[in-house]
């Protein structure tokens, strides 16, 4: 019987040991799984580094203690993991490992502050967006009203613009500009659908990643897989607010198809405006982060076949950082090289280019 007993605790013990993973295994899987948070949080917390310490919005480059809240936090998880690298390389694992687990309950925190305000700013950009941008404006519509004017059965489609007439005898007897709602009322009505679809789902990601630790008995405690399942639910909340955000884009886009006329003339204005007794307004000059130049003769306006975030004056202001976070890109880096020619002093000379202003509490140079 003894004996019995004793093979039967030998051979537990025995595959205790096969099956326990070796500590040096678990630090070189986290360390992969870190790199590949910070690296995705890293265009994140650029584009929206927070306060500084005062409470005033933060500038990209700025000097140790003056760095945005979330930024600072991105840097001392950067700070524990790089720690644990060092102990890794050394080969200390037992500390390596405790640096990673630091790092990771560090980017547990930020991602699931930053998933809450992705949700929120998506939310209030789809909000935005189906709303009038400009209330002087009688071309400018409502999402609900471009759906109940513009669609089959519309006076606007009946009794208008779906009526034969010979020109040029016949003149017709609507607005030329309020063509495109009918021809885009379908992909706005989409991008509307998609976008909160994306924003129900963003939130259900955050909600299941709240969850976890409710779902624990009460002798248990969160373990790092618990911790991982929750980031990458946060991250999947990010991600989805930004297709939510990408939607809302996309219906400023489609209704304001004429803002970008300022990169078509010498004079960087707005399109001219009629009013209803042929009094025509001269358009006014346009700013791109806080400048006005010749914007038809910047290199990078078409850089890539794409227009960049900053030049697209069919997104409000205040979106135009989410609009280039939605392609993973940088706005102030991408603002201080296509906007300000910080690469190309010929060019910025020859085209007049003031300096990048200072930051100011409005302005596009600072970030939420």
């Amino acid at each position: 019987m003894k004996q019995s007993l004793l093979i039967l605790i030998l051979t537990l013990a025995t595959q205790t040991v096969v099956f326990a993973e070796a500590v040096s295994n678990k630090a070189y899987k986290k360390r992969i799984e870190l790199l590949t948070y910070l690296r995705e949080l890293e265009p994140i917390v650029k584009n929206f580094r927070g306060e500084d310490p005062e409470g005033n919005p933060s500038v990209l480059n700025a000097p140790e203690g003056k760095e945005g809240f979330r930024f600072k936090k991105y840097n001392e998880a950067k700070r524990i993991y790089q720690e644990g690298l060092q102990y890794y390389f050394e080969g200390n694992y037992v500390a390596s490992y405790q640096r990673f687990l630091e790092c990771q309950l560090g980017v547990e925190k930020m991602t699931e502050e930053l998933s809450q305000l992705y949700v929120l700013r998506a939310e209030e950009m789809m909000k935005v967006a189906m709303e009038r941008k400009n209330a002087n404006n009688n071309l400018d519509k409502a999402l609900l009203d471009i759906s109940i004017e513009y669609g089959k059965g519309s006076y606007f489609r009946q009794d208008v613009m779906d009526q034969p007439r010979e020109a040029p005898f016949s003149r017709r007897m609507y607005d030329p500009k309020e063509v495109h709602y009918v021809y885009n009322k379908y992909a706005i009505e989409k991008n509307m659908e998609l976008g909160y679809r994306h924003l129900g789902l963003a939130k259900d990601a955050r909600v299941t990643a709240l969850k976890v630790e409710k779902n624990l008995e009460k002798h248990q405690k969160l373990q790092p897989s618990h911790r991982k399942y929750r980031i990458e639910n946060y991250f999947g909340a990010i991600n989805l607010a930004r297709d939510s955000k990408a939607n809302a884009i996309n219906i400023f886009k489609l209704k304001y198809p004429y803002d970008n006329y300022y990169l078509n003339n010498s004079q960087a204005k707005s399109e001219p405006t009629r009013d209803d007794n042929g009094q025509v307004t001269d358009g006014q000059p346009v700013k791109v982060d806080g400048v006005t130049y010749d914007f038809s003769k910047n290199p990078y306006v078409r850089f890539d076949q794409r227009l960049q975030a900053m030049f697209d004056v069919r997104v409000p202001e205040e979106y135009r950082v989410d609009h280039a976070d939605t392609k993973g890109r940088v706005y102030d880096i991408d603002s201080n090289n296509l906007v300000f020619l910080k690469y190309d002093q010929e060019r910025k000379k020859e085209l007049n280019v003031p300096n990048k202003p200072a930051p100011t509490t409005t302005g596009q140079t600072t970030a939420p």
